[in-house]
């Protein structure tokens, strides 16, 4: 059949608008952040990654994951699939950002077997203006090593002071030449020039991984004026959030909706606005590598009376971890929490929710775990997780959901409409325990109230 004038108009019409929503959806796709979670009876995978405005560095980024995962995996077969503990491997991807410079920090950590997880560090630095990546010698003014390498030695040491570290004189002389290779892990923000060493470079495996900030005012006549800007006063105001009065809850049944691996600005503040149509506060398990990331988020849950809990800064498996590692992991974590919302975490929940006395002594927290897993990250459907939250409520349950993705938000909220209708509230674990007459054991895990 001959088509029209206008029915030819009207099809090529459709075909541009078919063009261009298949342009429009690739690129959506490409600007979509990666949080991928892959657990199995041998291994458990678990991948973030928020992407930056520089496409180049997102591209060789993601390639990098690609590989490392396919490696895991390949090792993972090779093996037989025989082992006393999981195989796991954490991904984490820190960014910053400094006039004209994005910073981002892979950190990669993979277990197959062995004493402990292996580590490995890459930052990628690039200069937006010139549009090329640069190493730590681009930083510098020429012939400024001697001076950058004092004042170094100097944070160095003082770090090693309050940290209680020993270093070994030959590992810090090696472990500070400056060189690209040394130095490759660093970030420019309004403290100042932040130098981070992995572990074994400049002290041993047990001491972990050594940091320093130098600020500006010590970088005289070593970085490059473009880079230098005076340190400013970064400290917040915080608001400390008022108290509900309990006795509004006691003749209702509870449920305390936790959420685990963010913050995220873009999720959790939708969560946030959505949890005020139901009276809700709710628990966030933060990670303590996301934090800084996600500031502003993180202090508005607070300053609104939701609470604040640990899920450890790399989401490693704490079972496969020496003391020192373990105290890390929490201590960093704290940290990093305190310096956004004035306060250190209660709470821990540990990944995956292994945890045992050893970890229990060492944390100095309350364990929270769970007994109504939604498997949100596996199902990653709004109604599918809302249906799975419906048929697991009951008094007293604790709800683990994630808050970095839309699905699972959305589906909680869709689950609180309901459950609203059926008389529950929603509270944060402190709440709960107060309304259940529980005082919390920092020698008990609790599932449920």
């Amino acid at each position: 059949m001959k088509l029209t004038k206008v029915g030819k108009i009207v099809l090529v019409l459709a075909i541009i608008i078919c063009i261009i929503g298949v342009i429009m959806y690739i690129r959506f796709d490409e600007s979509k952040d990666i949080h991928n979670i892959i657990s199995n009876e041998f291994y458990d995978i678990k991948i973030d990654f928020e992407k930056t405005k520089i496409k180049d560095l997102n591209n060789k980024i993601e390639e990098y994951i690609k590989n490392k995962e396919n490696e895991f995996i390949a090792i993972v077969d090779e093996s037989g699939k025989v082992q006393t503990s999981k195989y796991n491997l954490i991904i984490n991807t820190e960014t910053k950002e400094f006039k004209n410079l994005v910073s981002t920090h892979v950190l990669t950590f993979y277990f197959t077997g062995g004493a402990h997880y292996v580590r490995e560090d890459i930052t990628h630095v690039y200069n937006v203006d010139e549009k090329k990546y640069i190493n730590f010698s681009g930083l510098l003014i020429k012939d400024s090593e001697d001076l950058l390498k004092n004042v170094v030695l100097k944070y160095l040491y003082k770090y090693g002071e309050e940290k209680g570290i020993l270093f070994n004189d030959w590992q810090v002389e090696d472990g500070t030449k400056i060189t690209d290779k040394n130095y490759e892990n660093f970030y420019l923000d309004n403290n100042g020039l932040n130098i981070l060493f992995p572990p074994y470079q400049v002290a041993s495996w047990a001491d972990g991984e050594v940091k320093i900030t130098i600020p500006f005012e010590e970088l005289e006549n070593i970085l490059k004026p473009e880079y230098m800007e005076k340190t400013i006063d970064t400290s917040v105001d915080i608001n400390k959030p008022t108290e509900r009065n309990l006795d509004d809850f006691k003749n209702k049944k509870l449920i305390a909706f936790t959420f685990d691996d963010g913050p995220n600005t873009s999720t959790t503040s939708r969560l946030l606005d959505g949890i005020k149509e139901y009276n809700a506060k709710v628990t966030f398990f933060v990670l303590g590598s996301r934090v800084n990331s996600h500031q502003e988020v993180l202090k508005r849950a607070y300053e609104e009376g939701n609470q604040i809990g640990s899920h450890t800064y790399n989401h490693l498996n704490l079972l496969l971890l020496s003391d020192s590692k373990i105290i890390e992991e929490i201590s960093k974590t704290d940290e990093a929490i305190k310096n956004i919302i004035g306060t250190s975490p209660e709470l821990l929940r540990p990944p995956y929710g292994n945890v045992n006395d050893n970890i229990k002594q060492l944390s100095s927290k309350y364990i929270i775990n769970w007994n109504v897993d939604t498997e949100d990250w596996k199902l990653k459907d709004r109604n599918l997780i809302k249906e799975n939250i419906l048929k697991n409520a009951r008094d007293g349950a604790i709800i683990l959901l994630h808050d970095i993705y839309t699905e699972s938000v959305e589906g909680a909220l869709l689950a609180m409409e309901e459950l609203e209708k059926e008389g529950y509230a929603f509270v944060t674990i402190s709440e709960m325990a107060k309304l259940k007459g529980v005082t919390l054991d920092y020698n008990k895990t609790y599932f449920n109230f």
